[in-house]
């Protein structure tokens, strides 16, 4: 998610500029002391990672003082947030003096934290391992893609390599394998790597939809329509829908 703001700001430089103007009064509260004494998580919401560590902390009741973080308006790269985060990206949860700069580490250290959870399992190793296994395949495919294709987008490069884009359908077409054996990724009861990769997935959809195939896939994303935090998503795709108009390529 950040790359593709990060390596295309300048083609936007006066919208991007404006909305500096726009946030710079807030920005000094994003970085003052936590009087809450609860973990901080700086997020956007278009981003799919921030979302998932969102959804997280709401599934597991715990409280989170968030601190929004304008990819858009390039607040990723002051001083002040890179202080926190030398990879300039987001979320990043703050735990004490201790900075998690991953989402997956944020969303199973915070699933540690809480003795009865059912989001990660602790006792059943085998089921951790596959957990685990969904989460870096998100990681390394499913959000590496999302973030080369919006890194295109963005650029007004589109339609992208058609490479590219089998390269996305076929992970689609894993996760559609794995729903074809159980309800949810790993077994018939939801997960953290649900979580994960339905954020990923999801915000795809805003440029690519599901092809006529994917069955599993649009029933699996429809079960998270029960969750009382969808809202979360539902925030996020709208922030990140809207700049996906602004930023629409000429040659579209």
């Amino acid at each position: 998610m950040v790359a593709f703001i990060t390596n295309n700001i300048s083609k936007h430089h006066a919208k991007l500029q404006y909305l500096r103007h726009l946030n710079c009064k807030n920005h000094n509260k994003l970085f003052m002391e936590n009087s809450r004494n609860v973990p901080i998580l700086y997020v956007d919401e278009a981003s799919p990672p921030a979302r998932f560590v969102m959804m997280t902390a709401y599934l597991l009741n715990i409280d989170l003082d968030i601190r929004k973080i304008n990819l858009f308006a390039g607040e990723h790269k002051n001083l002040s947030y890179a202080k926190i985060n030398h990879l300039q990206k987001v979320p990043t949860l703050i735990v004490e003096d201790n900075a998690i700069l991953d989402s997956h580490a944020a969303a199973i250290y915070l699933c540690q934290q809480v003795t009865s959870q059912e989001l990660y399992p602790k006792d059943n190793i085998f089921l951790q391992a596959k957990v685990n296994e969904l989460h870096f395949f998100n990681s390394g495919t499913l959000f590496r893609l999302d973030s080369e294709i919006m890194s295109s987008y963005f650029a007004g490069k589109w339609p992208v390599a058609k490479s590219k884009i089998e390269e996305w359908y076929n992970a689609l077409d894993y996760i559609e394998s794995k729903l074809k054996e159980n309800t949810w990724l790993t077994c018939d009861k939801m997960y953290l790597c649900d979580l994960c990769v339905m954020q990923t997935i999801s915000s795809m959809l805003q440029i690519l939809p599901l092809l006529d195939h994917h069955k599993k896939i649009k029933y699996w994303l429809n079960e998270f329509e029960k969750l009382q935090c969808i809202d979360i998503n539902k925030r996020g795709l709208a922030r990140l829908k809207y700049y996906i108009e602004l930023y629409k390529p000429t040659n579209n």
